[in-house]
């Protein structure tokens, strides 16, 4: 098969996957429904992807995806930062990329990791840093409303937007939904369901117990850097209580059976299964 064989077949196989989710779109079109299969699916969040750069967590995800071969890989939003328009001002004299790069670097990320995962399924659940786009757009060039490249997803058809993705009555993708350091578990005691969520770069599970079993609250991390280029200047360079990394989420016979977690550390390590791997 020659590469642009070889093209075609993987834009073909992304067209395929995104009318699929998009008939299954409930709610107003806000969420997407994928199924309940056996394998995994894996849940990036907050990538925060910055030009010419890329992080440990981000290696390790383009290093596992061939082994673990998931049928589903959700970006669970803010992979887009919106550095240089964002409604917050510029801090001192520090330098953003502009929107063309921030794309740019999307555009080139995304597609690493849609050519190690193949014809799987691929939803984008839209961050608060990804509105950044469409947000800054309506409120000062509303007349270019549905002009081709004025959302962001016309810049991603491969991957299905929503709110978040339904794994089945298993489990809920959403990028933020309760806050606080405790978040984990007031998402899944108040979704009654599994729920993974990003937003605030924690990386862990916590489960709750009730009379119809157990669920799981599950924070996804970053898979950036969390000493970045993109939080040096917001963090004002002071310790954050952050992760980066990913979870891989696990299903047999129609049901969720675990969570595993990859964790690059400040350190400089990364680490999955109890072993270090070569990122």
């Amino acid at each position: 098969m020659t590469p642009a064989q070889r093209a075609e077949r993987e834009q073909a196989a992304a067209a395929a996957n995104r009318a699929h989710l998009e008939s299954k779109r409930t709610r107003h079109g806000a969420r997407v429904n994928i199924p309940v299969k056996d394998g995994c699916v894996i849940v990036f969040s907050d990538a925060h992807f910055w030009p010419g750069y890329i992080s440990n967590a981000n290696r390790a995800l383009l290093q596992l995806i061939p082994k673990l071969k998931p049928y589903a890989v959700i970006n669970n939003g803010d992979s887009f930062d919106g550095a240089s328009i964002s409604r917050y001002p510029r801090i001192g004299w520090d330098t953003k990329p502009t929107v063309a790069e921030e794309l740019a670097a999307n555009t080139v990320r995304l597609a690493e990791i849609q050519k190690a995962a193949g014809d799987v399924f691929y939803t984008w659940n839209i961050g608060n840093h990804d509105a950044r786009f469409e947000t800054f757009l309506a409120q000062h060039a509303a007349q270019f409303e549905k002009v081709p490249g004025f959302t962001l997803k016309d810049h991603y058809p491969g991957w299905a937007p929503a709110w978040s993705t339904f794994i089945g009555d298993q489990a809920v993708v959403t990028h933020r939904f309760k806050s606080g350091k405790y978040a984990a578990f007031n998402n899944t005691l108040w979704a009654g369901r599994t729920i993974v969520t990003g937003h605030d770069h924690m990386l862990w599970e916590k489960p709750v117990t009730d009379l119809n079993g157990v669920r799981f609250g599950i924070d996804a991390g970053t898979l950036a850097d969390i000493w970045g280029p993109q939080f040096v200047d917001y963090t004002e360079d002071n310790v954050v209580d952050w992760a980066s990394g990913f979870p891989i989420l696990h299903f047999r016979g129609g049901l969720f059976t675990g969570t595993e977690f990859v964790r690059a550390m400040p350190d400089g390590r990364t680490i999955f299964r109890g072993e270090l791997l070569n990122v």
